[in-house]
């Protein structure tokens, strides 16, 4: 296998990984909530990827972006994080990195529908029009410093 080659750090695993990945989008239909987050899986050994993530209750592992079902938790879709090299998928390359992320993971649920909920890394206006023109509503907390946020938000809103 070509060594710049995307997948090269999962080619050993690979068939295993997209042989789960259809048997979870086929095997299950997931109800109307659905969420895009990151997810890490306990791992202490050597690896490349490893990620260090002080507020995940195992802090050491391997992070898998996963888009699951808000009720159940039930992973629908999913990619593993390898570094610089991810293979996000070939469908939205011009998009930033974060929004990358859910419109790879929701493709095949778009346009049916469903309630994304996202939090504030995922969260920007372009990806909420962006879902919203593929009829899929967005639900998600927003980081004030975001690009494309209209100044009326920005501004700092009193408690109460």
């Amino acid at each position: 296998m070509d060594n710049n080659h995307p997948d090269r750090k999962l080619y050993k695993i690979n068939p295993v990984l997209q042989y789960l990945k259809n048997k979870f989008m086929t095997i299950y239909t997931p109800e109307k909530n659905i969420s895009v987050d990151e997810s890490l899986v306990g791992w202490k050994g050597r690896l490349q990827w490893k990620q260090y993530i002080p507020s995940k209750r195992k802090r050491f592992g391997i992070k898998i972006f996963v888009l699951c079902e808000s009720s159940t938790g039930y992973v629908y879709n999913f990619i593993v994080y390898t570094g610089k090299v991810t293979n996000y998928g070939v469908i939205y390359n011009e998009e930033p990195l974060a929004s990358r992320v859910v419109l790879e993971l929701s493709d095949p649920l778009l346009g049916k529908g469903y309630c994304l909920f996202l939090d504030n890394y995922y969260t920007s206006p372009n990806l909420v029009e962006k879902l919203v023109g593929k009829r899929t509503d967005c639900v998600g907390t927003l980081r004030i410093n975001r690009q494309g946020i209209p100044k009326e938000i920005r501004k700092k809103i009193r408690k109460g």
